[in-house]
């Protein structure tokens, strides 16, 4: 284990409370807020920062991040006054530390994200998936079943009309069917827009699944 890992495994055992979040320092000047454990792969050093990184370990300024790790023990209070820099933020930083102070363009951080497994055994996300799933199949069939009672009201009121105008009322003496008609006609527009949206909603949320890998049964 390379020397750093050996720092900060050594530095969490030896307190009472671990703290999670600590800094990596590069020896170009880049810092990184890092969430949870840093670990060595092959000459690499594997951390998360929002997203999971690796870097050359030769790229990590080992006393600068060491005494980085020291600090952040002693700090006991405020932890959430914390500045906290976003991933925006971030790689803002990380583009204009590629310039040095003289102006000549820095070396490139041969920096990397690291494409984390999805766990196709994990019956949270196949669940939380079919759930989801089940959910826009739901919105669709709502959408039709208001689009078909607007349509089925519509019908029945056209027939009452229809049968005062036969028996002889004149249009006065039934203006209620008359606006209701109205009504329920102007309402089918919206509610046949809302069927597509929500077909919309579905064909994109299973598009997304296919780009994650996810499983087609899990969509069911």
């Amino acid at each position: 284990m390379h020397a750093l890992a050996i720092l900060l495994f050594a530095t969490a055992i030896s307190v009472p409370q671990p703290i999670l979040t600590t800094t990596l320092i590069l020896r170009n000047g880049t810092r990184f807020e890092v969430a949870g454990p840093i670990r060595e792969e092959r000459g690499r050093i594997i951390f998360r920062s929002g997203t999971l990184y690796s870097i050359p370990v030769a790229e990590v300024d080992m006393e600068a991040t060491r005494a980085a790790v020291t600090k952040s023990l002693n700090a006991t209070v405020d932890q959430d006054r914390k500045l906290k820099v976003s991933a925006s933020e971030r790689d803002r930083l990380l583009r204009e530390l590629e310039q040095n102070h003289s102006g000549t363009p820095a070396p490139a951080l041969n920096l990397e994200k690291v494409i984390e497994p999805h766990d196709a055994a994990d019956k949270g996300d196949e669940w939380s998936w079919r759930s989801a799933a089940r959910s826009h199949e739901e919105a669709i069939r709502r959408a039709k079943e208001n689009v078909a009672l607007l349509r089925d009201r519509a019908e029945l009121l056209k027939r009452q009309i229809e049968q005062f105008v036969a028996l002889g009322y004149r249009s006065h003496q039934f203006t209620y069917q008359s606006s209701e008609l109205q009504l329920t006609l102007e309402q089918i527009p919206a509610a046949e827009l809302e069927i597509t949206r929500a077909e919309r909603a579905n064909t994109q949320f299973r598009e997304d699944a296919r780009k994650q890998g996810i499983m087609p049964g899990w969509l069911r």
